[in-house]
């Protein structure tokens, strides 16, 4: 049976696919209403609408926007259309649109209200906005409010274009006159007034004579009104929607107006400003019309998914466009079966008896790999027979081809203009297939005449090219693959793998899927070698005129060889396998060397390594028998990996890509070239992730060579099967890595062991050493280069000690070396000085990178036993100590501390010296020289040889230091009484004119500076008293005397102070000065400190005599009051005071004095003539 001769409606008839808005004639409304299928989801979607309608013709409401959504092709146009005819109830062939629906509406309460709908009397106005729009309308922010104003006054009959011209022509209309005035221009002007209105501008003239002739207005006002009026006319949302409601009260009660426009989610776009100009134009509408308009608009997104882009508060418009109705391409597949696929029974009876006999060859023949789109074939007989010779997934996939190619392929053509439906589609395919038999399947590329008239010049040219292209013109069927990876070029949930290439290629029930396949895989080769597609990984990619000719500059890039093996190495070292440290135990973890292909990764200090080899090195071609002999005996285990090589290709693609990327700036790119190269750069990462995954395998299947052998590994995953070599490997190179048996987990196990008792020699506190055969490779390495007399440091037992073929960890070497040490069988030197094992420098010296290197070990020898019995009557006698360690290091320790304690107790009283001449300061430092002879550098033997060669000298030291402690713990007090004697003997020896103290101090002189004074220091108390009781004696004759002296000048200074004018403060300071004077003498010591006291009070004397000189003058130059006739005056009043002048020779009569009882009786009878002067108020003045 023919394909044609299946359907029950002739194929061939003529089906409009797509409906235009536009599209007014009679035949094709006719056909519309006739044939529009109501499908389940459809009639949802009309009862949902008609009840929410059903409110404005009830009453009022402001919730009078509905938001019909589709993807493209999903028929929300044609629904657009049938709604308009629907409320305007259209009349068509003598038959009303509703009537139309009475068979397809099964619920009769839906039919009710569609039919209550159209009773009401309403206009419609349906128009696409983007073709009722001018071109440059878009970027002005009122672009929606001048779309809609223009369709209103088209639809009353004014001039939409021009709102000043529309507003002029309603104005006439109102007036009555508008017709006159058309008459009057076509008089004026010689052509019809709507064939001129659009120019407007430049009949001026013409429009102001006609309204002269047909209104009131004089010439000015007519051209007044036409210049600021009508042609700078300002348009407003608010005006717009009183001036709709103005038109809707004028035409009655309940009367309905519908605005229906098309694709208006298209037009906005992402523009913000427009999308508020539509919900102020929704929201003024609603406002002022109160359910009598209303707004039905198409777009392929949701409301709310348009409202989530654009981000400002559109909760007004969502709430306008509360009726939201979305169009799923279920509804779609529902119309195509009943408009196209529908079968006449006796087809369909035979369609399901072929199902039954090929419903297994189908299962296998329509099925897709990898993909998450919801692809599938033949559910059961059923729809076999009703989507015939379709293919189930072909809706779902075609669906999203148009979305796709909408968005990436169109020309720039108004898709929802009606270049291509779904439903063309499927037509047009079958009509290619019409005269096949029973058995074809329509395969996916026949779709591709459908949309191909509005693609992009630089997606046509490459499939029209095809066809004149001599390699591939020979054969459509490369032509046909072509198509195919264009059409799912995009489609992301459909890897173009063969597999699913095959399946969109299928066109036959009976088709060789495996011969299909091949001549796939023989067309793919062809077009990849005319750069036409590419491969990218198991995926073939349709390529644009520009991908074409990026793939071609990338294809010529230059990638250095090494670049790549540093990728693939960082792909292994990074990420597959990023250990820095192979875990062997617990207790061990080995650095190892990286290398691959012939190039070191990282630094190369390690004692075993793995070395990769993949195809691009030298050695990879090597056969088994070299390579085994190539990983003999240098700890390096060989990795040549398996599996497919194709990493290698693929790694120098991405690299080719993204060198490419780096000599383009794209910012300076078009956007179509930025688009492709950050594809490039998706494709680079989908790569990426390949050569990742195919190394994983390739590490899985390869083969190891560990130390000569060929190595069976075991493991599941990278990470498991090289650590699997790896522990291989340990085992081959470090063949006495088990000779440690306990391990120390911190430094503190470390200190345990060197402060451990000889009973304790081992970690675990065994008296049997578990690590016996290591302790005992490190001493005979130790006294092997002794032997030589090599000298060994801590860092070359470290070194040596975790180099194969030992491993051992630092920390349990650093524990061998302690143990030999408590072993006494080595010791340590650092910085000149023999480290005991208690020393706080130990465990750093064994343990700390920036030590090991400064610390010697030394075999010990044995000291001989007669030095050990020398030592210990030494430090009977020295040090009267009996209790010592019995062995060579315990003796050395405890004669170590008693040195210590007599060095500290030297020191100790050599610091009380404090500057003092004390006896044996000189036995003191010989002491510290002698016992400074024994430095922590000495090793035993040459400590206790030394101790031996200085045991006299030591014993007669001892005996004089015994004299030294005596003196400071007895005599000190009394030798300090005699210096401090003979010092005050020295400061005062000027006033001692006594012999006999001079013998005193020349005694204590000769005690105190003997160097061995012990015996005699007894005599100093006496003659330290003899001393003291002579100065006493000086002192107190002394201080009489200044006292006299000082008194005179007081008295002096007293008698002085009297007179009138000195102040108070000068009183003051005189008393206070010699107050003190006299205090101090009572409390000196020394002579001279008294004597000293005279020449200040002289000093003090004269300075104040000129004082008080002063302020006697000045008080008898100062001025006085002097009354006159005329009252009173200033001036200087000199003060008349009566001296009687007085000779000093007149009062003494007797020139000679005898005794001092002369002198008292010679003061008496001065003092009474005196004092009698002063009595008769005069002043005494002495002349000679």
């Amino acid at each position: 049976m023919l394909i044609k001769d299946m359907f029950q409606k002739d194929i061939e008839r003529n089906i409009k696919g797509v409906i235009k808005v536009a599209q007014t004639d009679e035949e094709n409304i006719y056909q519309e209403l006739d044939e529009y299928v109501v499908t389940r989801e459809l009639n949802r979607h009309l009862s949902k609408f008609y009840e929410n309608y059903q409110q404005g013709i009830d009453g009022y409401t402001d919730k009078m926007g509905v938001w019909i959504s589709g993807f493209f092709g999903s028929g929300k146009s044609h629904f657009l259309k049938i709604l308009a005819y629907l409320l305007e109830n259209k009349k068509v062939k003598d038959k009303r649109a509703i009537d139309f629906f009475m068979d397809k509406i099964q619920d009769p309460l839906v039919f009710a209200n569609m039919k209550r709908a159209a009773d009401v009397e309403t206009e419609v106005i349906l128009f696409n906005i983007d073709s009722k729009s001018p071109l440059d309308n878009k970027s002005k922010e009122d672009a929606i409010l001048r779309v809609f104003m223009k369709v209103f006054y088209e639809h009353r009959g004014f001039y939409g274009d021009i709102p000043g011209v529309a507003e002029m022509e309603k104005y006439l209309t109102k007036e009555g006159v508008y017709e006159d005035f058309k008459r009057e221009f076509k008089a004026l002007a010689g052509e019809e007034w709507v064939d001129r209105r659009h120019t407007f501008w430049f009949d001026a003239d013409f429009v102001i004579g006609a309204l002269t002739k047909v209104t009131s207005m004089s010439e000015e006002s007519a051209r007044n009104w036409f210049e600021n009026g009508v042609n700078n006319y300002e348009i407003s949302i608010e005006k717009f929607a009183k001036d709709v409601k103005e038109y809707i009260d004028q035409k009655g009660d309940n009367f309905h107006l519908i605005f229906l426009v098309d694709e208006i989610g298209q037009y906005i776009g992402d523009s913000r400003q427009l999308m508020l100009n539509l919900q102020t134009v929704a929201e003024d509408l609603g406002t002022y019309c109160r359910g009598k308009v209303w707004i039905i608009v198409t777009s392929q997104e949701s409301i709310d998914s348009i409202v989530k882009v654009k981000g400002d508060d559109f909760s007004r418009i969502q709430g306008r466009f509360d009726t939201r109705l979305s169009l799923s391409s279920i509804s779609v597949d529902e119309v195509i079966k009943k408009r196209i696929l529908l079968k006449k029974e006796h087809a369909a009876d035979m369609l399901k008896l072929l199902y039954h006999e090929k419903s297994a060859i189908l299962k296998n023949l329509i099925s897709f790999k990898d993909s998450t789109a919801d692809l599938r074939g033949y559910e059961d007989e059923k729809e076999f027979a009703d989507v015939y010779p379709f293919i189930p997934y072909q809706f779902k996939l075609l669906q999203n081809v148009f979305e796709q190619v909408r968005k990436h392929g169109s020309s720039g053509k108004h898709l929802s203009e009606g270049e291509r439906s779904m439903l063309s589609a499927f037509k047009e395919a079958g009509l290619r297939y019409k005269n096949a038999q029973e058995g074809i399947l329509v395969p996916f590329y026949a779709f591709y005449d459908t949309i191909k008239e509005f693609l992009t010049p630089s997606i046509a040219r490459v499939i029209e090219g095809a066809y004149e292209n001599p390699a591939l013109k020979d054969d459509e069927f490369n032509i046909d693959l072509l198509k195919v990876l264009f059409m799912i070029k995009y489609i992301k949930e459909l890897p173009a793998n063969i597999d699913n290439i095959a399946t969109l290629m299928v066109t036959n029930i009976d088709e060789d899927k495996l011969a299909l396949k091949a001549k796939i895989e023989v067309a793919l080769r062809k077009l990849i070698s005319q750069t036409l597609i590419q491969k990218n990984g198991e995926v073939y990619i349709f390529l644009t005129d520009d991908e074409q000719d990026i793939n071609r500059e990338i294809k010529g890039m230059k990638i250095d060889e090494d670049l790549i093996k540093r990728e693939l190495a960082n792909y292994i070292f990074q990420d597959l396998y990023d250990e820095k440290r192979y875990r062997y135990s617990p207790q061990y973890q080995f650095s190892f060397n990286q290398k691959m292909d012939e190039k070191n990764y990282g630094n190369q200090t390690s004692s075993i390594g793995i070395n990769i080899l993949s195809p691009l090195s030298d050695h990879y071609a090597k056969s088994d028998q070299e390579l085994m002999l190539m990983s003999s005996g240098n700890g390096e285990m060989i990795l040549k990996l398996g599996g497919s090589d194709a990493y290698i290709e693929e790694m120098e693609e991405v690299l080719k890509i993204e060198e490419y990327r780096k000599k383009k700036n794209p910012a300076q790119l078009p956007e179509n070239i930025q688009n492709i190269l950050n594809n490039k750069q998706v494709e680079a990462r989908d790569r990426r992730r390949r050569v990742r995954d195919m190394l994983e395998e390739a590490i899985k299947s390869g083969v190891f060579f560990i130390n000569g052998d060929k190595a069976e590994i075991k493991g599941s995953s990278v990470k498991d099967k090289i650590n699997a070599a790896f522990h291989k490997l340990v085992e081959n190179v470090y063949t006495k890595l088990g000779y440690v048996k306990t391990f120390l987990e911190s430094e503190k196990d470390l200190v345990s062991i060197l402060r451990s008792n000889e009973e304790q020699l081992t970690i675990d506190g065994s008296k049997q050493n578990a690590n016996e055969l290591a302790v005992k490779e490190v001493f005979d390495f130790i006294s092997l280069q002794d032997s030589i007399q090599k000298q060994v440091r801590v860092k070359i037992l470290l070194d040596r000690f975790s180099d194969k073929p030992y491993g051992w960890k630092p920390l349990d070497i650093a524990g061998l070396i302690a143990e030999l040490i408590k072993e006494q069988r080595i010791r340590i030197r650092y910085n000149a000085e023999y480290l005991e094992p208690e020393d706080g420098n130990m465990v750093h010296v064994l343990t700390k990178a920036s030590e090991v290197d400064k610390a010697i070990v030394i075999k010990r020898v044995k000291v001989d036993e007669s030095l050990l019995k020398t030592a210990k009557n030494i430090c009977k006698q020295v040090f009267n100590k009996t209790d010592l360690a019995d062995d060579e290091d315990g003796l050395m320790k405890d004669i170590r501390h008693l040195i210590d304690q007599q060095v500290a107790e030297i020191k100790a009283l050599k610091n009380r010296y404090e500057g003092r001449k004390y006896p044996g300061k000189s036995l003191l430092d010989k002491g510290l020289e002698y016992f400074g002879e024994f430095t922590r550098g000495m090793d035993n033997v040459s400590f206790f040889t030394r101790l031996r060669d200085l045991e006299d000298n030591l014993l007669d030291w001892e005996e004089d230091f015994s004299y030294v402690k005596s003196f400071f713990e007895n005599q000190k007090d009394i030798f300090d009484k005699g210096l401090h004697a003979y010092e005050k003997y020295k400061d005062n020896s000027v006033y001692l004119t006594d012999g006999e103290i001079e013998d005193y101090a020349a005694k204590l002189q000769e005690i105190l500076t003997d160097p061995l004074p012990y015996r005699r220091i007894k005599e100093i108390p006496e003659l330290v008293n003899k001393i003291d009781e002579a100065i006493r004696r000086v002192l107190d004759d002394k201080k009489q005397a200044a006292k006299n002296a000082i008194q005179l000048d007081l008295d002096h200074l007293l008698l002085r102070s009297n007179h009138d004018g000195v102040t108070d403060e000068t009183k003051n300071r005189i008393q206070t000065f010699y107050d003190g004077l006299f205090q101090s003498i009572d409390h000196f010591t020394d002579i001279f400190k008294v004597d000293a006291t005279v020449t200040q009070s002289s000093t003090f004397k004269e300075n104040m005599d000129i004082r008080l000189s002063r302020e006697i003058q000045e008080w008898n130059n100062r001025e006085k009051p002097v009354i006159n006739d005329g009252g009173v005056s200033f001036g200087v009043d000199t003060v008349v005071v009566q001296k009687e002048k007085v000779k000093i020779s007149n009062l003494i009569m007797d020139k000679t004095l005898k005794t001092e009882e002369d002198v008292d009786k010679l003061l008496h009878s001065l003092s009474v003539k005196l004092k009698q002067i002063i009595r008769s108020n005069k002043q005494i003045e002495f002349v000679e």
